[in-house]
């Protein structure tokens, strides 16, 4: 049960960070309104703000490493930021104007980087226990299925924005939302014990903790970059990130001028692939297990799945490119069928990464008698927050295309993400078939 618990966390961060993935850029930038900060400075700001962010990742994962309370490592830091990322994220949707000004590009800035921060103050530390928590292969995977699972859970909640937002608007919508969610950022805490002593230490002779907590914080960071397994898997996990912003950042966009639907009809956009993606998930991590116990191998059934996963994705992303009138089926259909066949494909993609990133923590671990885990977890972090900081600082450009049917070459900006994320996703099969 507390295998549920810890996963359960997902739902509160996924639901708040879907809401503002999904539509900050629609809320500060709509396709046929006024724009409320200038449109070229918009990329400027939400890179800058991410910059930031990715300046403190790092020292996150090493500060949260060096930690030691009553309460353990990382559950006083997951605890205090979700505090801040839900008063930020209520604050994203009230700017002081409702027109286009500089006052409005400087509160966006302000407080993105606000949410930003609390955002990975909490998710390093969260990730960075998985390994000790679950030290066992088979139950890191089927975790990380249950984190998976919950993270489109929170996008339901997240999907069901458009129609709340066009009958309440944007700030009722937030404030709804941070209201439902305010439990699950909390309440399973109660119900998670951190291990005071990491388990695998439990097992072999201990590293004198005088000098692991003497080793500074480029030490950490030299010898997490020195794990080439680690940097073949940031690396493809930073272009999966950055070609699942472009979808999840456009989804509004493809709902309403690509398929001509309402921003009530997005909803349609979430719920049928979240369905589809629960349905694939079980299938993941049990033909994931089901093949490194048969090979007698670690890890190479999460290995083989993520790399079909990428390459499957790779194939269909670019199909919004062509979705169209020339296709004898409705463009809405044409639409949720297109990212239902997305979903399915990135299954494998969505479920493993936790549980790759926890294998490589605990090999670490291992051979070197110290728990580094939020170094590695906030290195993935920062790969994270540079891949979608690019992604959202590409997106305004490719939208300078087009981003509306008005627009002279309709939205064919949008229509563009879809291939370049699919070039980013085979790029990343590319680069983790050396993983090993």
């Amino acid at each position: 049960m507390a295998d549920i618990f810890y996963a359960l966390l997902t739902l509160g961060s996924s639901s708040l960070w879907g809401f503002v993935g999904g539509w900050i850029l629609y809320f500060y930038l709509p396709p046929n309104g006024t724009p409320l900060v200038p449109i070229a400075l918009y990329s400027i700001v939400m890179l800058v703000s991410r910059g930031i962010n990715i300046a403190i990742t790092l020292p996150i994962g090493f500060i949260s490493d060096q930690t030691r309370t009553r309460w353990g490592r990382r559950t006083p830091y997951i605890f205090t930021a979700s505090l801040f990322m839900l008063g930020s994220f209520a604050l994203l949707w009230m700017p002081p104007h409702r027109t286009e000004s500089l006052a409005n590009l400087f509160y966006l800035a302000a407080v993105m980087i606000v949410f930003n921060t609390a955002y990975s103050f909490r998710q390093i530390p969260y990730e960075a226990l998985l390994p000790e928590f679950a030290p066992e292969e088979k139950r890191r995977v089927d975790i990380a299925g249950w984190m998976a699972g919950f993270q489109l859970v929170g996008a339901v909640f997240a999907g069901f924005a458009g129609p709340l937002i066009e009958a309440l608007g944007f700030r009722n919508s937030a404030l709804i939302l941070a209201g439902i969610m305010l439990p699950f950022f909390f309440l399973p805490l109660f119900f998670i014990r951190e291990n005071q002593t990491p388990p695998i230490l439990q097992k072999q002779e201990r590293v004198p903790e005088a000098d692991t907590a003497s080793m500074s914080f480029w030490t950490h960071l030299k010898l997490t970059l020195a794990n080439r397994a680690f940097l073949i898997f940031i690396a493809s996990w930073g272009l999966f990130w950055m070609s699942s912003t472009f979808v999840l950042s456009t989804i509004p966009y493809i709902a309403t001028e690509i398929c001509r639907g309402t921003e009530a009809d997005t909803v349609y956009f979430y719920i049928p692939p979240i369905i589809v993606s629960l349905i694939c998930f079980p299938i993941v991590t049990r033909l994931a297990n089901a093949l490194s116990a048969r090979t007698g191998t670690s890890g190479y059934g999460t290995r083989i799945i993520f790399l079909g996963s990428l390459l499957s994705g790779a194939l269909i992303l670019p199909g919004l490119f062509f979705i169209g009138d020339s296709i004898p089926v409705p463009l809405l259909w044409q639409g949720v069928i297109w990212i239902c066949l997305e979903a399915i494909a990135l299954s494998g993609a969505q479920v493993l990464p936790n549980a790759i990133a926890a294998d490589i923590a605990d090999a670490d671990a291992r051979a070197t008698g110290q728990h580094r885990e939020g170094s590695y977890y906030s290195t993935l972090g920062l790969l994270d927050q540079a891949s979608s900081g690019l992604a959202s600082f590409l997106l305004p450009l490719f939208l300078l295309l087009g981003r509306s049917n008005s627009d002279t070459h309709g939205p064919l900006g949008v229509r563009l993400l879809g291939l370049a994320g699919g070039l980013a996703l085979f790029a990343a099969f590319l680069i983790f078939r050396k993983y090993e």
